[in-house]
């Protein structure tokens, strides 16, 4: 089972972070958020990873190093893109790894435990060239789906049926005959190929309202579900933390994190190897460049 996980974005939106590690390599309780999309694909029978990148393509060399990227045992190739090739040139430019059956892409940013199992049985069951896991309870809905027939009838309300009761959720099934119906260009997006799928009755989803799922999209998505989120990994074990320091108990603190006497912090995040100067510091995300207040 492959897994195609996309990495190449340049994060926006989750600047300035992003200008110090990708999002797939922001520190989530204490490993990167894609080793957590790691576990949950491996539970469910993955075994080969494939990640496209951009940029600072030094730290993703220091989180998976050669000369044989793996995790836990399972190979991970990189694609790298000089720029961002969108969404569909991406999925194209991995075309040569691509083995037999289907292939699943999930966007980089998404922390979810929606069962693989179950879109992967739905997608075999139906037929459907691509299937999209779907949620109807928040984010922005502009996905038209007919839940009686599981087909997804209109996107971005691009053929005027429907202007949407659910959100794509970030992971998707897709057969690799797909591939046939890509453009010549070397950088497009995949939206165009959807719709014509859509059209042709090809395309369906699967709704996940019930499953854990969250977008680290901004910093306050980022600090938001670190805060919600439970945990046990919360303060790793070699953090420094003077015994007069006040660290609130939703606060995440990394590895080697040092956290002097004269200060505190509510609802924060620590990033490993940090510093903290002494002082009050409430909704912020700290890292050994920069300070971001959420």
């Amino acid at each position: 089972m492959q897994v195609f996980i996309l990495g190449a974005g340049l994060g926006t939106r989750l600047a300035p972070l992003t200008h110090i590690l990708p999002k797939p390599l922001m520190p989530v309780f204490q490993k990167p958020l894609i080793q957590h999309m790691m576990d949950h694909f491996m539970r469910a029978g993955a075994d080969e990873f494939i990640v496209n990148t951009s940029y600072l393509d030094m730290m993703w060399d220091k989180a998976f190093p050669c000369p044989d990227p793996e995790y836990r045992g399972c190979p991970v190739t990189f694609s790298h893109e000089d720029e961002p090739l969108d969404s569909g040139g991406g999925v194209k430019k991995i075309m040569p790894l691509w083995k037999d059956g289907p292939v699943i892409v999930h966007n980089g940013d998404i922390l979810t435990d929606i069962p693989l199992e179950d879109l992967l049985a739905e997608h075999q069951r139906s037929g459907n060239l691509i299937t999209m896991a779907l949620r109807s309870v928040d984010g922005k809905r502009n996905v038209g789906f007919d839940e009686e027939s599981g087909r997804i009838t209109d996107m971005r309300h691009a053929l005027g049926i429907n202007p949407g009761t659910h959100q794509f959720a970030g992971t998707y099934i897709m057969e690799p005959c797909v591939a046939e119906m890509f453009p010549d260009e070397e950088k497009f997006s995949i939206f165009p190929i959807w719709k014509e799928l859509i059209e042709q009755g090809k395309m369906g989803g699967v709704v996940f309202d019930w499953a854990n799922w969250h977008e680290i999209g901004t910093p306050a998505d980022y600090l938001n579900t670190l805060l919600e989120l439970s945990s046990a990994h919360r303060i790793h074990a070699d953090a420094k933390i003077a015994p007069s320091a006040y660290v609130g108990e939703d606060c995440v603190v990394g590895q080697d994190a040092v956290i002097p006497a004269d200060c505190e912090l509510d609802d924060c995040i620590v990033w490993p190897r940090t510093h903290v100067a002494p002082g009050k510091y409430r909704r912020c995300i700290i890292t050994p460049r920069i300070t971001v207040q959420a």
